[in-house]
């Protein structure tokens, strides 16, 4: 071809919203006799050009937000918004004509996930299980899960997932005597939580209950023993007396 155009496929970064994110070019053979180079927001817009020889040009919309490194062609984007989200093309174009993208990134701007509801809408309880359903929600969206348990395991129908705003996710699960809401998405997380025994309150430790009473009832053995001794000895002490 008289002037070729060398296209790559573009690799996804997830960014928190206010962070900022650096975008290498990491093919050092394109950047050999190199005329022109730039950065594209979404093909068309450009966020800064340089041509051989000269300083960057960084355009007006991302005056203040870029950083950009004259050594390896990096740039680093400042303070990414949601409006920020799109595709990043490094563009050379060779003193030959030919055009040939350096680096491609696809960023999507998330903010933190948002702090989920569980709420416990029915219980169920016998004298060795209890059975319960739960509802973890989230702004847009929600799952429910039931539990059943026992004194020692607790199984689980109903389990993850994903609706509403994409790339967020959203999972109810047990875990150390817990039931786990838990929301996220690629740059964060958070959840809400609940005891099973503030749920199901017969499921207390049957052994703990146990050693409670017999405690009691040693206490009481002893207590009972002590005043007998104490009783036999001053019936002894009168009837010698009244020898």
């Amino acid at each position: 071809c008289v002037y070729c155009f060398t296209e790559i496929s573009a690799g996804t970064v997830f960014v928190l919203k206010g962070e900022d994110v650096l975008l290498n070019v990491t093919n050092a053979d394109v950047l050999q006799d190199v005329f022109s180079f730039s950065w594209k927001f979404n093909e068309k817009k450009n966020v800064l050009t340089v041509n051989s020889g000269n300083k960057p040009n960084v355009f007006p919309d991302y005056a203040g937000r870029v950083e950009f490194s004259v050594n390896n062609f990096s740039v680093k984007l400042k303070n990414l918004q949601e409006a920020d989200s799109g595709v990043y093309t490094a563009v050379v174009i060779k003193h030959s004509g030919d055009v040939t993208e350096a680096a491609k990134y696809n960023i999507k701007v998330q903010d933190r996930a948002s702090l989920p509801l569980l709420t416990v809408s029915s219980v169920s309880e016998s004298s060795s299980s209890c059975s319960f359903t739960v509802t973890c929600s989230s702004q847009d969206s929600h799952i429910n899960s039931t539990f059943t348990c026992d004194t020692r395991t607790c199984s689980q129908e109903g389990g993850e997932r994903s609706e509403g705003i994409p790339d967020t996710f959203l999972q109810v699960y047990q875990s150390s005597g817990s039931i786990i809401c838990n929301h996220s998405n690629h740059v964060s997380w958070t959840n809400d939580t609940k005891t099973i025994k503030d749920v199901c309150h017969q499921l207390d430790d049957p052994e703990g209950l146990s050693v409670c009473l017999v405690k009691t009832c040693v206490f009481s053995v002893g207590l009972i023993i002590m005043v007998s001794a104490v009783i036999t000895v001053h019936l002894m002490e009168k009837l010698n007396k009244n020898k």
